[in-house]
């Protein structure tokens, strides 16, 4: 009986010791540095928490979307662009993650009117899609 306990205590604590050299390891690849420092895993946990939040709100803003454009065939622009800063925010965070950074509220000034051209960019691509749409459901 002794035996037996001694084999499964020594199997967990194996166990638990791959564990712990597994998740060092994967958080050192994850985060670029050897050793890595454990004081960002609280931000980085943060900020997984706010993408997980700001893709399941993605996730629910493209449903309402998809409805809107088959009722009514088209999608009003203050939807697209609350949708875009969405993906924006969770690339940002995603950034962050990557870098080890906790993500600030604010960007600059350049990163700002990027951002608004790029905006224009996907509401024209979008726009481009729609039409393609139509015009493919005109054809048939």
């Amino acid at each position: 009986m002794r035996e037996a306990l001694g084999k499964i205590a020594g199997s967990i604590l194996r166990s638990l010791f791959i564990s712990i050299v597994m998740f060092v390891v994967v958080f050192s690849v994850i985060t670029g540095e050897f050793p890595p420092r454990f004081s960002r895993l609280k931000n980085t946990y943060h900020n997984l928490q706010q993408m997980a939040q700001l893709s399941r709100q993605i996730h629910e803003q493209q449903k309402v979307l998809k409805k809107q454009y088959a009722q009514d065939g088209l999608v009003e622009d203050a939807d697209l662009e609350a949708l875009q800063e969405m993906n924006l925010r969770r690339a940002e965070i995603g950034a962050g993650i990557l870098q080890g950074n906790a993500v600030a509220g604010g960007a600059s000034e350049e990163n700002k009117e990027l951002q608004e051209r790029l905006q224009q960019l996907e509401k024209q691509v979008y726009r481009l899609q729609q039409r393609v749409s139509e015009l493919e459901s005109e054809r048939k």
